[in-house]
C-alpha cells in the first residue's frame, strides 16, 4: 500500500470563489450609477445638460440680444406723398392775408378754362420750363406755348386771361399781375368764383398758380405795388425763355 494514499484522500479541492454579481442597470437610470466595467459599452453616453450662462447686463441697462422682429423693424413704412390740406374754392371768397391759398380738385383743375379778370400781365411756365408772358394789350415776351389742341397755354381773350385746363399737365405754373385798384377775379367751369384782396396804396396781391400733380393751387402773394413786371418776375423766379423762330432749311 502506498504511503501517500492517505494524503491524496485527505486533499479537498477548494471551492471556487464566486464573482460578485454586477447589478443590472436600466436605461432610465443615469449613467453615473453604473459601476465601471472593463468592457466597452455600445450604448451612447448620457451627458448632463449644460446650465445656461446668464448674460451680464450692460452698463446702460439695454440688452444687445436681438428682440422679436416687428413690422416696423422688418420694413420701413414710406409715407404716401400728398400735398398738405388746403381750403377749396367753396371755402374761400377772398384770397389774401387771412386765406392766402386754395386748391382745386381734380375735376375743377382739368375741365374747361380758368378765367382771370383784372390782370394786366400773364406769365406762364410749362412742364418743360419754357417761359413767356403777354400783356392785356397784346405785347409778348419770351416763348409762346401752344397746347396739343393748338391753343395758347395761357393768353388773353379781350380783357380776360384764359388758362386752358384740358391739357393741364402741360402747365407748370403761372402768374397773373394786376394794375390799378381793382383786384383779380377767378372763375372756373361750374361758375364758382374767388377774388384776391385789393391790397392798399403800397402793395397789391398777384395770383400765383402752381400745378401739383394734376391739381391746381391758387395763391395770393403780396408784392410792391410800384414794382415793375420784370422785378415781380424775378421775385418769383421766372426767367423768360428766348424765342427763336424756326424756318425751313434752305436748299441751294
Amino acid at each position: 500500500m502506498r504511503s501517500d494514499v492517505g494524503f491524496l484522500r485527505r486533499r479537498v479541492k477548494p471551492a471556487p470563489t464566486p464573482e460578485p454579481a454586477t447589478p443590472a442597470v436600466t436605461e432610465d437610470e443615469p449613467s453615473a450609477t453604473r459601476p465601471p466595467t472593463a468592457g466597452l459599452s455600445l450604448a451612447p453616453a448620457r451627458t448632463a445638460p449644460r446650465p445656461a450662462t446668464p448674460t451680464p447686463p450692460s452698463a446702460s441697462g439695454l440688452s444687445l440680444s436681438p428682440g422679436p422682429a416687428t413690422p416696423a423693424a422688418t420694413a420701413a413704412v414710406r409715407p404716401e406723398s400728398r400735398p398738405f390740406p388746403a381750403p377749396t374754392i367753396d371755402d374761400v371768397r377772398e384770397l389774401g392775408e387771412t386765406d392766402p391759398v386754395l386748391r382745386l380738385n381734380a375735376r375743377e383743375s382739368a375741365v374747361g378754362s380758368l378765367i382771370v379778370s383784372g390782370a394786366a400781365t400773364a406769365v406762364w411756365e410749362d412742364a418743360d420750363r419754357v417761359t413767356g408772358s403777354i400783356t392785356a394789350g397784346g405785347e409778348t415776351a419770351g416763348t409762346p406755348v401752344l397746347t396739343r389742341g393748338n391753343r395758347p397755354l395761357l393768353g388773353f381773350d379781350e380783357a380776360d386771361a384764359i388758362v386752358t385746363l384740358r391739357h393741364v399737365r402741360e402747365l407748370g405754373r403761372a402768374l397773373l399781375i394786376p394794375r390799378g385798384a381793382h383786384p383779380l377775379g377767378v372763375q372756373i367751369f361750374d361758375g364758382s368764383t374767388v377774388t384776391t384782396a385789393p391790397g392798399d396804396d403800397s402793395r397789391m396781391f398777384v395770383l400765383y398758380i402752381l400745378r401739383i400733380d394734376n391739381l391746381l393751387e391758387l395763391r395770393a402773394e403780396p408784392v410792391d405795388r410800384t414794382a415793375s413786371d420784370a422785378t415781380i418776375l424775378a421775385q418769383f423766379g421766372f426767367t423768360l425763355t428766348p424765342y427763336v423762330s424756326t424756318r425751313e432749311t434752305r436748299s441751294r
